[in-house]
């Protein structure tokens, strides 16, 4: 009887040992894995901020595991939105391109802000901008969870330009990059334009077949071109941003509303801080550049923001048709 007793106990100690083993199998399957992209080199700030941003969604405590795909490891921006869409890819950090939505083509507007208090203004939450970007991004299957902006730009040379602090001709012809914005843009800042790669840009303004080029941080102009130019005029023409954002599918299907919460508050954290970072980097920069002995060509607040308004009542209208009266007219409201 005791034998038959222990073999008893004995039974229902393994039974009770794979029952808990089995759940703690379980358990640790029910970890959702999040497939996170990007195509910021290592060695950037986004790519900081977002090992910061795994650190904060594995420790958060709602089974959330985090695989990262840094410096365009799993293809270009384009190439990253289609699969977020089709839902391979979880969740993008790129900048956002308008092959899929013209009406994308929103955060590439010349002086779509300013200042860097325009910039934590328009690409925050609740501005008309964000309501635009994350409405037409949710029509293509993605959810927008934060806009970064990394830095303003402007237009370096090998020769002080005329009418610097104006609209007025500059004498100078510089590079611009494909896009219509951009030529529009930088012919209304009273430049001559010519469309060159990124990649041949430099052996051009030293050889002089342009003056200089539009297209670029202050970072960007001292870690790649300051050898080759004599000047910079930081008009903030432009912003250097992308974007936080998810693929549907993974937010609807693949996340529970404690993870989806977790989220959200991760990136947008995230997002927040990039601002403060582009103001201080900036001006980290441009020290750089006239320590190294390139002329930085100041702009007062109100010779920018004159500039600024020339540009969008001049060159905004041109783009009227590709996007729409009523979506620039609610950005503008922004501003």
């Amino acid at each position: 009887m005791k034998k038959l007793f222990n073999r008893f106990n004995l039974k229902a100690i393994t039974a009770g040992t794979l029952m808990i083993g089995a759940t703690l199998a379980t358990s640790a399957q029910a970890a959702t894995t999040l497939r996170i992209a990007t195509t910021h080199a290592p060695d950037q700030y986004a790519s900081e901020v977002m090992r910061q941003i795994k650190k904060d969604l594995e420790g958060a405590g709602v089974d959330l595991k985090v695989k990262l795909h840094m410096a365009s490891q799993l293809g270009s921006g384009e190439q990253l939105m289609g699969e977020a869409v089709r839902g391979s890819i979880d969740i993008v950090h790129a900048f956002v391109y308008s092959h899929k939505d013209p009406v994308l083509e929103i955060n590439s507007l010349p002086y779509l802000v300013s200042s860097y208090d325009e910039m934590e203004k328009v690409f925050s939450p609740g501005s008309n901008f964000y309501n635009l970007f994350d409405q037409r991004m949710d029509r293509l299957g993605l959810k927008l969870l934060g806009v970064t902006g990394e830095g303003f730009i402007g237009v370096m040379s090998s020769s002080k330009p005329d009418n610097y602090q104006s609209t007025d001709a500059k004498g100078q012809n510089v590079r611009v990059w494909s896009a219509q914005a951009a030529k529009l843009a930088t012919h209304d800042l009273g430049y001559t334009t010519t469309t060159i790669d990124w990649g041949d840009a430099f052996p051009a303004i030293q050889q002089g077949v342009v003056d200089g080029m539009i297209g670029a941080t202050p970072e960007a102009t001292y870690t790649t071109f300051k050898e080759a130019i004599s000047h910079y005029v930081p008009y903030n023409a432009f912003v250097e941003n992308t974007a936080y954002y998810a693929s549907k599918k993974t937010w609807e299907r693949k996340l529970n509303d404690e993870q989806r919460k977790v989220v959200a508050d991760v990136f947008a954290k995230a997002a927040a801080t990039f601002v403060d970072w582009s103001r201080e980097n900036d001006l980290a920069n441009l020290k750089k550049l006239e320590a190294f002995g390139v002329e930085i060509l100041p702009l007062s607040d109100a010779e920018r923001s004159a500039i600024a308004q020339k540009i969008r009542t001049q060159t905004w209208p041109k783009l009227e048709e590709r996007l729409g009266k009523e979506v620039l007219d609610q950005v503008v409201a922004d501003i």
